[in-house]
């Protein structure tokens, strides 16, 4: 069997979510207006709020939700077989997915821009609030370790990558330059720099860039991401991930056409389909959902869409090719990512160390080099593809912790003064997630990781349907997926944490050492970490249907 047959079916579904689910859900549900003023327009300060272009904004918010969760997880999916990951990217993206994307983007513009602290506050209530943002802050945490030792092991492992990150960030800084300075338009400003991109592909392959220390590589990484963190949105971070999102999407693209040529390649279909409910990590439901993280669905994009492109949506008519198509995009993402590894065998995973990451690259080059050659540069590319869906991540993240620290302590001012702001707020999480990500404590953020990642999706989708209720439009769209998703979610981190604490001093990764005192310390402190993620959505998700109850009885 070839890959060619499931890539095509996976373009027909989304096809089909896109052009009649979602087209009837925008216009007989939310209704968007072209004529009425967005929160871009009525709060413009070229800081926060500011209209972009679709096009602009489709590349920002695309590049803003994907990460290496739709990249790395299909490859832990695989402990299941490749049929049960195809379905679960399928039929979450088209059910869930495009859906809580869009409706979060609608919710933040129909209520002045509002992000999802504010939100919680107005439609369900004060504690609420305070338990989204105490769950954010660890949510927040969780990803900025993950990556920031993820985008320090690709410098590290792909040297050829470094000049090329560089390159990639001095591009979307001088096309947003051209953009919003210059005034020289989408067009132009794209084009200059894709072309420094390219430059930066370029040299990194003939200049690669080579240093065996990881800790220097964080010290980089962490260079990167404070710049980032502490620049107006739209002179650095803004800019970089909309020119990342060209390299990103021609990377979906190379791999979709390697799929489409497998027939005519003679790659074929490697891994076994099913592989039964039952797998190393634990069963297939909760886990299956959760170990695909963002490809499917993902409470990452309703921060995105509420504290980024909200506040910088043109018109209504926008949310939806914005919203519903990036996430759809997203699913290809997924899928293609699944096909490199579907091509992979046994022994070739083995081989290779059964290392997600040059496995990606492995089977990438298997897909695409019998049509292109050039085994070099495919390799170097999908090196830097990693690392910009890493790094550009990792930039938002950053920011939206320093936002959340200042909510948090708005009311108490010493705090306020310490982390409460662009630059105490970014160098103490730069710090504390440094930490966990240099002791090896990562790969145990990773297991809770995606199960606080989908459990803020079903916290997004009982906001919106809260909302939806208040406004007397339909709901059950929203909240059937809300329910599955909160329920599925706080099932996989009670499973999680109690991995942790039965396993306590095994899941580490160098340079702790398994059985020692600090890798036993250190489960056992994620272990909690899991039970007050479960506690914290909990409470949102009881305190959310007392309010959906009151909305739906008129109060």
């Amino acid at each position: 069997m070839y890959p060619i047959w499931f890539v095509i079916l996976g373009v027909i579904v989304y096809g089909l979510a896109y052009f009649t689910y979602a087209k009837w859900y925008d216009k007989h549900v939310w209704e968007p207006d072209p004529k009425k003023p967005t929160p871009a327009h009525t709060y413009m300060d070229g800081i926060t709020f500011f209209p972009v272009s679709k096009y602009v904004l489709y590349g920002f918010q695309f590049k803003g939700i994907a990460g290496l969760g739709p990249i790395l997880g299909p490859f832990i999916a695989l402990m299941y077989g490749w049929v049960p990951a195809l379905i679960w990217i399928l039929l979450g993206n088209f059910f869930i997915g495009w859906i809580h994307d869009y409706s979060s983007l609608m919710l933040s513009v129909r209520n002045e821009g509002k992000t999802m602290g504010p939100l919680s506050y107005e439609l369900i209530s004060p504690r609420a609030r305070r338990a989204l943002l105490g769950f954010l802050v660890f949510y927040l945490i969780l990803i900025l370790a993950v990556f920031m030792v993820l985008c320090s092991l690709f410098f590290k492992v792909y040297p050829a990558s470094v000049l090329a990150m560089i390159f990639l960030v001095l591009g979307g800084v001088v096309s947003g330059a051209l953009l919003y300075k210059a005034k020289m338009g989408v067009g132009t400003s794209t084009l200059v720099g894709i072309i420094i991109i390219i430059i930066g592909i370029i040299l990194g392959v003939q200049v690669p860039i080579k240093h065996p220390s990881l800790a220097l590589w964080m010290v980089f990484t962490s260079i990167i991401l404070f710049i980032a963190a502490v620049t107006p949105l739209m002179w650095v971070t803004q800019p970089v991930v909309y020119v990342a999102s060209f390299p990103a999407i021609f990377g979906i693209l190379l791999l979709f056409i390697g799929a489409l040529a497998s027939p005519a390649t003679g790659v074929r279909i490697e891994q076994p389909g099913y592989l039964g409910f039952m797998a190393k990590a634990g069963p297939m439901w909760p886990l299956l959902t959760v170990s695909i993280a963002c490809g499917a669905i993902s409470g990452w994009h309703s921060l995105i869409s509420t504290s980024g492109s909200a506040s910088q949506l043109d018109v209504e008519t926008d949310a939806l090719p914005v919203g519903g198509g990036a996430m759809l995009t997203e699913g290809l993402l997924a899928l293609m990512s699944l096909a490199a590894y579907m091509v992979l065998t046994p022994g070739e995973i083995k081989e290779l160390g059964g290392v997600k990451w040059t496995c990606l690259v492995h089977g990438a080059k298997k897909l695409i080099v019998p049509i292109t050659g050039g085994e070099p540069y495919i390799e170097a590319f999908y090196g830097l593809w990693l690392e910009l869906y890493a790094l550009t991540i990792a930039m938002i993240v950053i920011r939206f912790l320093w936002l959340t620290f200042g909510e948090i302590t708005a009311g108490v001012p010493p705090l306020r003064v310490i982390i409460g702001n662009k630059w105490g707020g970014s160098i103490i999480g730069l710090l504390v997630a440094g930490a966990f990500a240099y002791t090896g404590a990562w790969i145990n953020l990773w297991l809770l990781f995606g199960g606080s990642n989908q459990l803020l999706a079903g916290l997004a989708l009982i906001l919106v349907t809260i909302y939806l209720a208040k406004v007397k439009k339909p709901t059950i769209y929203t909240l059937a997926p809300a329910a599955f998703m909160i329920v599925t979610c706080e099932a996989a981190l009670l499973w999680e944490a109690k991995d942790f604490f039965l396993k306590m001093g095994q899941l580490v990764k160098p340079p702790m050492k398994a059985g020692t005192l600090a890798a036993k310390a250190l489960n056992f402190i994620f272990g909690v970490v899991g039970i007050v993620l479960f506690i914290l959505g909990l409470l949102v998700a009881i305190d959310a249907i007392k309010a959906y109850r009151k909305a739906k009885a008129g109060g």
